[in-house]
Parts: structure tokens; sequence; C-alpha cells
């Protein structure tokens, strides 16, 4: 039996791991491959830079592992959202790739929610709202403002898409990736023909669609010569990313919560039906599993807060990390340590880009309310990583209607700061577990390369074989009822600032 391998190509880092089928990880990598956005509507990347941030990771791994990847059997690419390019029809990019956080079609966004209506998009795309982020608003874009270009599409590929190309020089998608598209009908799993007609875009000129663990091909002779991986290592139609993390926590069953703190804060769970309420903002996308959908929130501020408060208060702490090589988020972490919960009186609104989940408003502002002059810069560490365990809770509550939630279980960055995860237990009363894996996206995308490979059964049993968890860190009953104070001040807080941020638009 050979090896797995699983990517995870996200906004920022592209990570690879090498994975035992039977024992689980063997060695990991990343390398960075975040993009500088201007201030400006437009946000592009030249989409080649994914493909050697791969190649790359993979070159890496293998002396790392200090194993060829000539014995790697399947692999599987977990990838971030929206971000696409169109190709011509011999594979070629037709320009720059368009970030997820291009807005140019704005117009665009509004002229296809007027055709269509929120609630039959709703109905049919899983999708609560259409903005200028989205793949169709963009294509519809190109189609009335780069005419030559649109002509020329052959192909329009989502990041796993275009790296499962260079891989083997085929064109698929995969269900999840494609749920966030606009282009596609969530409860059929197939493309929406009244959108592409409207676009003007054939369901030829588009991969096909591919379940989550389905082989696609195998790695082409230059593929191969560049990454080491073998002629017979077959590529399997991965995921969007926030998917593969919740498979590599063992998510993919209803009852219970999952999250992840990134650059963003993602909260996610499963169910067998949409989302029943459009208005509270919750994306649904395809699940792991063929009959399932996972429904999701996102909250532009995550991580992201933390990184923004390091970036502009923290020049002693930088000066240390130089001087003595204690990291500048371990000392913000000690200092907030110190504080009591519910940072004396001190409560913030993290909506440093827009609030997202559950009330998404592009218009809001973060705030701070309640500081003195007892106040110090630990206090405001402490409020920041309290703010973002309330704004967890409220999408938790929102989530949680179809049943009892008994933990949650947490990836990506903010989950490696055990005083976090212990804020977020205490904040929401339950258990929060994260993964004994350092790197549970690339675990869930090993798991779908596994499923492809014929080595697991389903999905359902390589979780069962490679997903392990840390020890669970539950809530202090007696935090847990200072936090219920803490977030009554959260809720009225931003009850009160909601007519600014209307204002805001």
């Amino acid at each position: 039996m050979g090896y797995l391998l699983g990517i995870d190509a996200g906004t920022t880092r592209t990570k690879a791991a090498l994975v035992d089928p039977e024992k689980g990880m063997v060695a990991c990598v990343s390398t960075d491959c975040s993009v500088p956005c201007s201030a400006g509507s437009i946000a592009e990347v030249d989409m080649d830079m994914y493909w050697r941030a791969c190649v790359d990771c993979l070159k890496r791994l293998s002396g790392e592992a200090k194993v060829g990847l000539g014995e790697v059997e399947a692999l599987a690419i977990a990838s971030q959202g929206v971000t696409f390019v169109p190709v011509d029809g011999l594979g070629r990019d037709l320009g720059r790739g368009i970030l997820i956080f291009d807005t140019r079609a704005k117009e665009e966004a509004r002229e296809l929610v007027d055709h269509f209506g929120r609630s039959r998009l709703y109905e049919i795309t899983g999708q609560p709202s259409v903005s200028a982020l989205y793949e169709a608003a963009k294509l519809l874009w190109i189609r009335k403002h780069q005419p030559e270009r649109f002509r020329k599409i052959h192909k329009v590929l989502l990041v796993q898409d275009y790296l499962a190309y260079r891989l083997t020089g085929g064109f698929a998608a995969v269900t999840s990736l494609l749920s966030s598209s606009v282009l596609f009908d969530l409860t059929e799993r197939s493309w929406w023909p009244a959108m592409l007609q409207y676009i003007g875009l054939s369901p030829e000129r588009l991969p096909r669609v591919c379940r989550h663990g389905q082989c696609v091909g195998t790695v082409t002779e230059e593929a191969s010569r560049l990454t080491g991986l073998s002629r017979k290592t077959k590529v399997v139609a991965g995921a969007i990313d926030q998917i593969g993390g919740m498979i590599g926590l063992g998510h993919i069953a209803p009852g219970m919560i999952s999250e992840s703190t990134g650059t963003v804060l993602a909260v996610h769970t499963v169910s067998d039906r949409l989302f029943p309420n459009e208005e509270k903002g919750v994306l649904n996308f395809c699940g792991a599993l063929d009959d399932t959908y996972a429904w999701i929130t996102v909250c532009p501020t995550g991580g992201m807060a933390l990184d923004w408060f390091q970036r502009h208060f923290a020049a002693e702490e930088k000066r240390i990390e130089q001087c003595e090589g204690a990291s500048v988020f371990d000392q913000l972490t000690a200092q907030a340590e110190r504080v009591a919960p519910g940072a004396e009186g001190l409560v913030m609104l993290p909506y440093l880009a827009g609030r997202g989940g559950p009330a998404p408003h592009p218009g809001a502002k973060g705030a701070l309310y309640g500081f003195g002059l007892h106040h110090g810069k630990e206090h405001f560490v402490r409020a920041l990583m309290e703010s973002i365990a309330y704004l967890l809770r409220s999408n938790i509550e929102i989530l949680r209607c179809d049943g009892e939630v008994r933990e949650i279980r947490s990836f990506g960055g903010g989950s490696r700061n055990t005083l976090w995860n212990q804020i977020k237990a205490d904040v929401c009363g339950l258990p929060v577990v994260t993964s004994a894996c350092r790197e549970p996206g690339c675990l869930g995308a090993a798991i779908l390369a596994g499923v492809g490979a014929g080595i697991y059964e389903s999905v359902e049993t390589g979780c069962r074989q490679l997903v392990s968890l840390a020890d669970p860190q539950p809530p202090d009953a007696a935090n847990h009822a200072r936090y219920e104070e803490g977030y009554g001040r959260y809720v009225a807080l931003d009850t009160a600032m909601e007519p600014m941020f209307r204002e805001n638009g």
C-alpha cells in the first residue's frame, strides 16, 4: 500500500502532507502564497503562483519525509473557494486569475438578484445573497467588459480545478467548491442551466462535476518530472478548504459544531437539508457525504483581528521577538492570560472588515466600549480574543437549530492557542476539541485521496482510520457564568451600533 498526499491550497499558504494510510501523517510542509491586495475593487493573481507553490511543497516534502514521492498512490487537493481563472483551448490562462476579494462586479451582482430574485437564488444555489465576490457575477462582468476574453473561454477553473489540471491535463471540478459559484444547483448536484444561459456559458465550457473522493485522472509525464510523483499516481477530487478541515476533524455528520479561526472565522455544521432561513446569512455547501449539506457562516474577521493588533500595537513585543525569540503572539497571549474573564468590562465588536454571520452587514465597523484609565494593552488583547468567542457563540446559536450540540471541534491557526480555546469553551459552555494532527485540512484531503484510490471504502472509513483528536478542553463553570454577563454586553453593543452600521451602507 502506497502513501497518500493531501494538499491544502489556502488564501495565504499552500500546505502538503504525506500520510501513511494506516498510521497517519508522516510529514508536512508549507509555503507562502499570500497575495497583496490593493485598496481598489480589482484583486488579481498569477495562477501559476499556486502551481509553483504546490511544486515547491512537494519537492520539500520528499526531503522532509525521506520518502520518494513515486510511492504516493493518490492525492487530493482542498483549496480556497471562488478564486478562478478562465483558460483557452490549449489550457493557457486567459489573463490573471480573479481573487475572491475582487469586488469589480457589483452592478452585475445586483443584476443577477434583480433577474432571478433572492428567494429563487437561495432555493437553487443555497447562497443567501449574491455579491460582487461570487464567480457568476464576475463572469458576467467579463462578458460585458472583456468580450474578447469571454469569447475565448474554453474552461473556467477554480484553484483546485487549476492544480488538478496542471497535474493531469484534464478538467474536473468538485461539488463543494462549486457550491459558492452561484452557477451550481445544490439540490441536483449539477450546473444550473438558467444561470449559465443568462451569463452566456454552456456546460461544455465548464469542467465536469465530480463528487468528493472521485478519481479524476493520473499524473502527466511533465507533472511527474516537475514533482517527483509517479505517472500512476491517482489525482482525486478534493473539496473546498473548510470541508477538507471538517473531514480532517471527523465532522462529516450532524450533531456537532466545528469552527476554524484562521484569517476569517468560519463556523460549520452538517445537515440533511438546506438551512431553513435565508435571512440569517448561512451559506449552504455540498457536504462531505453525498446526501448531506454543510451549513457554514463566514465572519470576515477572525485571526485577522489579532494580526491587525500585533502589526499596529506590538512594537515592544516585536523587539523582544527579535532579541530573545519569544513570538509576538505568545507574548500577547501571556498578557491576556493575566486578565480576568470579561476584561474588566471592556467589550469589542470585531467587525474590522464588515459583519458576517449570523446577520451579515458589509457596513458594520469595529468598536470598543467600556474602557477607562485602568485598562492596559493586556485588557485590549483579552477583549479581542473574547470578541471572537462571542462571535462564535452567536453563530452557534443560529446553527444549532437542527438539534443538540455536544462539542466544538476546532481547526485553523487559532486552534493552536490554548487560552483562546479555553475562552471559546467558557463563552459557549461547550468543550473545545482540536485535532491531534497539526494540519487537519491536509489530512481531510488525504482521506479523500484514499477513497479515490480504493484504500478506504468510504469517507467514514477513512475518518475512522486516520482522524485523531486531542483531549477536550471543557468549559469552566464559574467562567461561563461570568461570560453570560460579557456576552450580554456584546449583544447590547451590537444592537446599539446597528443604526450607525446602516448609515455606512
